[in-house]
């Protein structure tokens, strides 16, 4: 059975037209996507921390900053970029008659919840750790430090615990 182009034609205005009446009478909703947002929200160690030990002779503060960056590019040869995140730490030392700025370096994740980042000196090695902990509702920032000697230099490796408000 073969069907004229004009039976074609009436047909589908008359399925248009059974498919308008019927979305009309169940109240048809527009579907509109959502807007894009970030994959990362800024968690509570992010800040400006300040040692609670004022007389401390060694970290008096630590900026603490989360890179998001929830974007992964590729290009057409397959080399990818970005869809990490991350936390960078910035590390303050007493020092006179201004504080030692140690710079910014990104801090590596430990499978304990604490944040990693290392600096290197000709003399030593130090590793900050940093982890949050809350006490009577308050958010502390607890930073270890580990100072690792070199042979030559001579002298003692040791270790700090420091405790930091924002």
């Amino acid at each position: 059975m073969s069907v004229t182009p004009s039976a074609r034609h009436r047909l589908v205005r008359l399925i248009v037209a059974a498919v308008i009446a019927l979305s009309g009478a169940l109240g048809a909703t527009v579907v509109t996507a959502a807007p894009a947002h970030a994959l990362c929200s800024t968690p509570a160690m992010s800040g400006n921390w300040h040692n609670i030990n004022s007389g401390t002779r060694s970290l008096t503060r630590v900026n603490v900053t989360f890179v998001c960056d929830d974007v992964r590019l590729c290009d057409t040869s397959g080399h990818c970029t970005g869809g990490e995140s991350y936390f960078t730490l910035r590390p303050f030392g007493k020092c006179s008659p201004t504080d030692c700025d140690w710079g910014t370096k990104k801090a590596a994740t430990m499978s304990d919840g604490w944040q990693r980042a290392t600096y290197g000196y000709s003399w030593a090695t130090k590793y900050v750790w940093v982890k949050t902990y809350v006490y009577s509702g308050v958010t502390y920032l607890r930073v270890y430090t580990w100072t690792d000697f070199t042979a030559a230099d001579g002298r003692t490796d040791y270790s700090t615990d420091e405790w930091m408000l924002k």
